[in-house]
């Protein structure tokens, strides 16, 4: 799978950057998303950021398998093969995990995944989620509920929109200050029409058990959260912070952002709070000239 990097400008630290961040985009997201992350911290500080590009998303290059996954754990598998790439590049080097919506979801579950780590082999330094879905803020009706739930069971290969699944709750609903979640995605390249039965199934699953992936948490956790989260509500996301496994937890509220931190208002204050969150846990930052 491909991916994008931003190295450090200073060529004599990127080997041996401050930190890397690994950054897994969200539904119909792409690698690109994460541009202002790279910018901020590449050019301005000796960190490097790498963002991967998720199978079944609008730039996997196997164009059929666009949006389609059979199993949430290819995700996981692909992010653990990354990260031990990326850790052989940069070794010694703190690494990061920077998840924004579903891909905090993944970043989440693949930290609590025991098939690849232990308490002695841990993946990663700390963990930031941007915007994660741990509960849906406003479920469909009943009837809708169980027939999608059928159709997963029964025709897991029928491909359906977001917008038709979610209604015009979603499709009209702002996930910037500016604009909605229709027109952010008629003006991105790599949006994903439709999306398989059995890839929102697995989606499901990854935010009913959010909580349970939470609870097993033991390094740094980070939690960036909006008052106008058009999928998960204030109250969601503070729940799953109170219960996460890790004592060292700190969550940023952006009361006038939306769902989509990193292209809202309150992009720079992120970085900002980001920079101080892992330089207070023994990142030291560099400054690029």
């Amino acid at each position: 799978m491909p991916y994008t990097r931003w190295p450090a400008r200073d060529s004599d630290v990127a080997k041996s950057p401050s930190c890397v961040f690994i950054c897994v985009h969200g539904l119909s997201g792409a690698a690109s998303d994460f541009w202002a992350l790279g910018k901020y911290f590449g050019e301005k500080r000796d960190a490097v950021v790498y963002a991967v590009e998720l199978r079944g998303q609008g730039n996997d290059p196997d164009k059929r398998k666009q949006g389609d996954i059979r199993s949430a754990s290819v995700w996981i598998d692909d992010l653990y093969s990354f990260t031990d790439q990326v850790k052989r590049h940069h070794p010694g080097v703190p690494v990061f995990w920077y998840g924004e919506s579903m891909g905090a979801l993944i970043a989440l579950h693949a930290l609590a995944d025991s098939t690849h780590r232990s308490a002695e082999n841990l993946p990663v330094d700390g963990l930031i989620l941007a915007s994660p879905v741990t509960a849906i803020r406003q479920m469909p009706m009943p009837w809708k509920v169980v027939v999608v739930r059928t159709l997963m069971r029964i025709a897991p290969g029928v491909r359906i929109s977001l917008e038709s699944l979610g209604g015009r709750s979603v499709r009209d609903q702002n996930v910037t200050c500016t604009t909605t979640h229709k027109e952010q995605m008629e003006k991105t390249p790599h949006y994903v029409e439709a999306f398989t039965f059995r890839l929102f199934r697995e989606v499901e699953r990854l935010i009913s058990t959010s909580s349970q992936a939470g609870s097993a948490i033991g390094i740094p956790l980070l939690v960036f959260y909006t008052a106008n989260d058009v999928f998960t509500s204030r109250e969601h996301v503070e729940s799953f912070v109170e219960e996460a496994g890790t004592a060292d937890k700190a969550k940023v509220y952006f009361p006038d952002s939306s769902h989509l931190i990193l292209h809202d208002k309150d992009r720079d204050r992120l970085l900002v709070q980001l920079e101080h969150w892992a330089h207070e846990r023994g990142v030291k930052f560099r400054p690029v000239r």
